[in-house]
């Protein structure tokens, strides 16, 4: 091969690189746009649901941790960018975790944790309810919810 037609070749090569990548990148640039606008969705979307599981079907401690991490997270996550749907799944995740120190039969744990759940949920849906009707409400969503 003469060094005529390796340096044509090499510039082809360039050139087709270039053009594939700009072209590649245009057409997918809203496919990334719209996994980086999606992961604040999906992030505590995904946690609920393991936390939820963890309460459903591991024992006591598992759970409780589950829920206390999903808990802490959407916490974090209001802080940074307040949503209703965050405040309603916050109040959902600390009348588990309040069912779960009821179940283990601790008399001040629950109190302190429902009354973040009403708080949560007063704030997240722009009305009070009762703790024993939050409850009912949240046995009604666990209802549906089960696989």
């Amino acid at each position: 091969m003469t060094p005529a037609a390796k340096v044509v070749y090499f510039i082809k090569l360039v050139t087709g690189l270039s053009t594939g990548g700009f072209f590649g990148y245009e057409m997918n640039a809203g496919h990334i746009e719209s996994y980086y606008g999606m992961r604040p969705l999906l992030i505590p979307e995904v946690l609920s649901h393991f936390s939820y599981f963890q309460y459903c079907y591991a024992d006591s401690a598992d759970a409780e941790a589950a829920l206390h991490t999903s808990a802490s997270l959407l916490e974090n996550m209001e802080k940074l960018s307040p949503d209703k749907s965050q405040e309603r799944e916050l109040a959902f995740t600390y009348t588990r975790l309040a069912l779960l120190e009821n179940a283990a039969g601790n008399a001040d744990g629950p109190h302190e944790l429902m009354t973040k759940a009403l708080r949560w949920y007063a704030s997240g849906v722009g009305r009070e309810i009762s703790a024993s009707d939050m409850k009912t409400t949240l046995r009604i969503i666990d209802g549906y919810r089960q696989p």
